[in-house]
């Protein structure tokens, strides 16, 4: 008993002490809160299964953590906001979304023979190189992927990302002029409402008292918690195709419970109430670090074998997706900023908008560039999950 408290323990408050290092460390800060829970998770996991720790218990827990985090994401997706997109952004970006749908699939079947489960990666990184890592926990964690793949496939995409934005800081403007229209300045740079979009996907603490800012986080989460028993309430009374009843009957369809918590959470976005309260994303994240160090704590170091051809299938598929995107793009005639912008909403997200933009002198790309983003993570789940459905027909 008073090893599962303190596992539960370790899982709950871990990731505060990492995110509370990694603020004063630029070591921690470049390696990211995730990495460090899972690789804190699988450290710890060693003593604690040693103790007799209940590792079924840690893999429940961070089945619930992902489906409680996933709508706290999406609650402050401004989605009417996406009408202020210009044509050519909203163009391009789903460009990029074409791009890694197609090349996912074509990996797949590269890959078939050498990667496990490689359905799962296709799937998951549409998900990711759409939206970005809250949609990769999702959807792994709705196509079934196992804690082993799931774990690493977010330690490859570490380095896969790494090398892109090293690549978006340096050569690849410069590169992308000389192939793509040059962008025409309008003079509308909205940096005011693109800096509260980044201060919202940034993780900073708001100026609000902190029992108001405790207050507001609880009721969000008490409204996500609901969102997962409705999800959870359509899914038992539906048919089972194997005879199971109660809880046991859930297990056939985890994919379909992701899919109504992100709809909900879409749903609720819509709200203004709750769109506009302060630490839904960073809520959100909290829960997706808890469940990292859950995820680290199951995890089989004897998996990590297949490591390599698993990164070799991530970088075809990262830098497959860049490439096409490159081509339609240049068919599309799209300017070479809007193609990046979209290009690094779609594979890292909206907290990585503005180092890019400045890197391309241009302020005027940053807040249709977080609005992709926040389009990205909420058509990402669907994405993934349809594709990582489809390709395992062809297993």
């Amino acid at each position: 008993m008073f090893v599962t408290i303190l596992m539960l323990l370790i899982i709950i408050f871990l990731p505060r002490l990492i995110m509370l290092a990694s603020s004063r460390s630029s070591i921690l800060k470049t390696l990211g809160p995730v990495f460090l829970c899972y690789l804190s998770g699988i450290i710890l996991s060693f003593p604690l299964k040693n103790w007799g720790a209940d590792m079924t218990l840690a893999a429940d827990f961070s089945s619930v953590l992902v489906l409680i985090g996933m709508p706290l994401i999406l609650f402050s997706a401004d989605l009417p906001a996406l009408k202020k997109l210009a044509r050519p952004m909203i163009i391009s970006f789903m460009m990029c979304t074409v791009s890694v749908i197609i090349i996912s699939i074509a990996a797949f079947f590269i890959f078939k023979g050498s990667v496990s489960d490689p359905q799962n990666i296709s799937g998951m990184l549409v998900g990711t190189y759409t939206g970005g890592t809250p949609n990769m926990i999702a959807i792994g964690h709705g196509l079934g992927a196992s804690t082993e793949q799931i774990l690493l496939l977010q330690t490859t995409d570490m380095i896969g990302g790494g090398i892109y934005f090293f690549l978006l800081l340096s050569i690849f403007p410069r590169l992308m002029k000389k192939i793509l229209p040059e962008y025409e300045f309008t003079g509308n740079a909205n940096l005011e409402e693109a800096s509260q979009y980044a201060e919202a996907f940034s993780g900073k603490k708001q100026s609000i008292k902190p029992l108001r800012s405790f207050m507001i986080r609880l009721g969000l989460v008490s409204v996500s918690i609901v969102c997962v028993a409705i999800a959870l309430g359509i899914c038992l009374l539906l048919p089972s195709q194997y005879g199971n009843t109660g809880l046991a009957k859930l297990g056939e369809y985890t994919a379909l419970i992701m899919l109504i918590v992100t709809t909900l959470g879409i749903l609720l976005s819509f709200v203004k109430k709750i769109r506009t309260a302060p630490g839904s994303y960073s809520s959100g994240q909290y829960f997706l670090l808890m469940f990292s160090v859950a995820m680290g704590l199951c995890f089989d170091i004897s998996a990590i074998s297949g490591t390599l051809m698993m990164l070799c299938m991530l970088l075809v598929i990262q830098f497959g997706t860049v490439f096409v995107h490159i081509i339609l793009a240049r068919l599309g005639k799209i300017d070479y900023h809007t193609m990046i912008i979209t290009s690094t909403a779609g594979v890292f997200g909206p907290a990585f908008i503005i180092p890019v933009a400045r890197a391309l002198k241009n302020d005027e790309v940053i807040l249709p560039g977080i609005l992709c983003g926040i389009l990205g993570y909420a058509i990402g789940n669907y994405l993934g999950i349809a594709v990582g459905t489809f390709l395992r027909m062809f297993l």
